[in-house]
């Protein structure tokens, strides 16, 4: 008696829906659209494309997420050479200027356990752009 029951209501669901999609489809084939809500839609065809961006930094060292030994890092990668870079974290920050390849090496002290540095390329239009390193420091041998 109950599977007779359970095996109904299947089948009264399934039946209601084909319905339901049934009127459902009936009735967006036949609306229409009035000439004057036609005429409220517009397209704009001409895009305005950005130029595209030549903003370069990368940084080799140090890994995200790296556990270092020692307090001082450094902190190394290589961007456009008219760039200004900030090295940033929560024991200090420095600015280095790049060599006239790109490259940059500065060497930086970190704090106990976790620390986030974030690396700052200021362009000479005077775009950013940032990195973010994730760097802890432990006395432990792994």
């Amino acid at each position: 008696m109950k599977s007779e029951r359970v095996i109904l209501s299947f089948v009264a669901v399934i039946i209601g829906l084909l319905v339901a999609g049934g009127a459902f489809y009936i009735f967006q084939m036949t609306k229409e659209i009035s000439p004057t809500d036609r005429d409220a839609i517009t397209v704009n065809t001409r895009a305005t494309p950005t130029p595209p961006s030549n903003l370069l930094l990368t940084v080799d060292s140090p890994k995200d997420e790296e556990i270092v030994t020692k307090k001082t890092i450094t902190i190394s990668g290589k961007t456009d050479p008219e760039t200004t870079i900030v090295v940033s974290s929560e024991a200090e920050d420095q600015v280095v200027k790049p060599t006239r390849t790109g490259s940059y090496s500065v060497t930086h002290t970190i704090g106990d356990d976790g620390n986030l540095i974030k690396i700052t390329a200021i362009f000479p239009n005077g775009e950013e752009t940032s990195i973010t390193r994730t760097v802890s420091y432990t006395t432990e041998d792994f």
